[in-house]
C-alpha cells in the first residue's frame, strides 16, 4: 500500500510538491516547539492564555479580511488576472483593518473587554495592535496563494521558516528580559517578517500591484462566488474552530485557557506539517485538472488513503502517551493539556484527514456546499457555547463527538460533489 501511494504521489507531482512545503513547515514548526519547553517555563499560563485569545481574535477577522479572494488566486488561466485578485483582496484588507482601527478606538469599551475576559488592564493595549496584525497575515495569504500558483513551493516555505525564527527567537529574548508581552510582540514580528518575505518572493515571480480600480472591480465581480458564499461561511467556521478557546476562558479561567492551549498547540502540530501544505498543494493540482477537465476522483481517493495512514499512529500514540509525555517535557504543572489531548486527538485526526480534500470544492468553485456546512458547524459550535459541561473534560468530550460527527458528513459532502463533476465532463 505505502509503495502504490509513494509511486502515485511521484507521478502525480504532488510528493514533489507537497514534500517541498512540508520540510520548509517541519522546521518552521519544529522551532516554537522546540522552544515551548523553554518558554512555558519563562511565561505562566495565564500569559499563554492571554496571547491565545489575541492569536485567536485575529484568526477570526482574517478569515473575512480578503473577503476570501485569496483561494481565488490560483485559479485564472491568465495572471494578469491573478495579479488584479491579489491587489484587490489586499486593498480589501486595508480598508478592514482601518475599520476595526475606527472601532477599536471610538466604540469600543475597553473596560468591559478586560473584565469578560479577565485580562490585566495593562493588557488592554493589545486591543490596539489587532488591525495591524490582521492586515499583515491576511495580505500575507494573497502572496502566499500567488506563489503556490507559480508552483514557488520551496519560497512558500521559506516564509514558514523565517517567520517562526524571529517569532521564537523574540519570544525567549523577551522572556529573559522579564518583557511580559514578550509572547505578542514575537508573533507581531513575525507577522512582519512573513509579510515582507512575501511580498518580495512574489514580486520576483512578477507580481506587481495593481491600483487601475477599473480593472480590478470587474475581476472581482467577476470571481463573486468567493465572497458570497464563502467570506461569511469561513468566519463562521474560524469561529467555530477558534470558539473553544473562548468557551474554556468563560467557563474555566484563564490557568485552563492556557493548558487548552497546549494541547491545541501539539494537536495542530500534524495540521500546520502536512494538511495545510498539502491542501495549498492539492488545491493547485486540481484546479489546474479542472481547467482542462480532466478526472479527480482517483486524486481524491488516493489523498484520502494517504492521509489515513500517516495519522493512526500519530493518533495512537498521543492517545496512549500524551498526558506523562506532557508532564515529562513541558513540566508536571502541564498534565492537564496531555490528558485534554489524549481525548481530542480522535476528532483533530479526521479533521487532518477532511480538511486538505476540502480545497477541492474551491477548486470547483462550488464554494455554496462548503458554505452550508461551515454555517451547520457553526451552529454545533454554538451549541456547545452554551452546554460546555460542569468540567473541562466534559467540554472536550463533547467538543470531540462534534468533530467526529460533523467531519464524517463534511467527507460526504466532498465525494458527492466530486462524483457530479465525474459525470458532467
Amino acid at each position: 500500500m505505502y509503495t502504490r501511494l509513494r509511486t502515485y504521489f511521484s507521478n502525480s507531482g504532488l510528493l514533489r510538491n507537497s514534500a517541498t512545503l512540508i520540510v520548509g513547515t517541519v522546521l518552521a514548526q519544529l522551532i516554537p516547539i522546540l522552544f515551548q519547553p523553554l518558554l512555558r517555563r519563562m511565561f505562566s499560563a495565564e500569559e499563554f492564555g492571554t496571547a491565545a485569545l489575541y492569536i485567536t481574535a485575529v484568526g477570526m477577522l482574517v478569515a473575512i479580511a480578503n473577503l476570501k479572494y485569496e483561494s481565488a488566486i490560483v485559479l485564472p488561466k491568465e495572471d494578469q488576472t491573478a495579479h488584479e485578485l491579489m491587489s484587490g483582496g489586499v486593498l480589501i484588507s486595508a480598508l478592514l483593518s482601518i475599520v476595526i482601527w475606527l472601532l477599536i478606538h471610538f466604540g469600543m469599551n475597553e473596560d468591559y473587554i478586560v473584565q469578560r475576559f479577565e485580562l490585566d488592564h495593562d493588557a488592554s493595549w493589545y486591543l490596539h495592535l489587532l488591525p495591524l496584525s490582521v492586515f499583515l497575515v491576511s495580505s500575507f495569504q494573497c502572496f502566499n496563494y500567488y506563489l503556490i500558483r507559480k508552483k514557488a513551493f520551496k519560497d512558500s516555505a521559506k516564509n514558514k521558516v523565517y517567520r517562526r525564527t524571529t517569532e521564537a527567537l523574540t519570544q525567549t529574548s523577551s522572556g529573559y528580559l522579564n518583557v511580559g508581552s514578550g509572547l505578542l510582540l514575537g508573533n507581531l514580528i513575525g507577522d512582519f517578517v512573513n509579510f515582507i518575505g512575501g511580498y518580495l518572493q512574489a514580486a520576483k515571480k512578477g507580481f506587481s500591484f495593481s491600483f487601475e480600480l477599473k480593472k480590478i472591480i470587474p475581476t472581482l465581480k467577476q470571481y463573486w462566488q468567493f465572497p458570497v458564499y464563502q467570506a461569511l461561511p469561513s468566519l463562521l467556521n474560524t469561529i467555530s474552530l477558534t470558539l473553544p478557546v473562548f468557551i474554556v476562558n468563560a467557563a474555566f479561567g484563564n490557568a485552563h485557557t492556557g493548558q487548552y492551549d497546549l494541547s491545541r498547540l501539539v494537536l495542530s502540530l500534524p495540521m500546520a506539517l502536512i494538511s495545510i501544505a498539502l491542501s495549498q498543494v492539492y488545491l493547485q493540482h486540481q484546479a489546474e485538472k479542472i481547467r482542462n477537465k480532466q478526472e479527480i476522483k482517483h486524486d481524491f481517493k488516493k489523498v484520502s488513503q494517504s492521509l489515513f495512514l500517516l495519522s493512526l499512529p500519530f493518533a495512537l500514540v498521543l492517545f496512549f502517551l500524551a498526558t506523562p509525555v506532557f508532564s515529562f517535557v513541558f513540566g508536571p504543572q502541564w498534565r492537564l493539556a496531555g490528558e485534554l489531548t489524549a481525548v481530542l486527538i480522535f476528532g483533530q485526526t479526521l479533521k487532518f484527514i477532511v480538511s486538505p480534500l476540502s480545497s477541492t470544492l474551491v477548486a470547483l468553485q462550488e464554494v455554496r456546499y462548503s458554505a452550508i456546512w461551515q454555517t451547520l458547524y457553526f451552529v454545533s459550535m454554538l451549541w456547545l457555547y452554551f452546554n460546555p459541561g460542569a468540567t473541562i473534560q466534559a467540554f472536550v468530550l463533547r467538543y470531540c463527538l462534534i468533530d467526529l460527527v460533523a467531519y464524517s458528513l463534511y467527507f460526504g459532502l466532498i465525494y458527492t460533489r466530486i462524483q457530479h463533476y465525474e459525470k458532467q465532463r
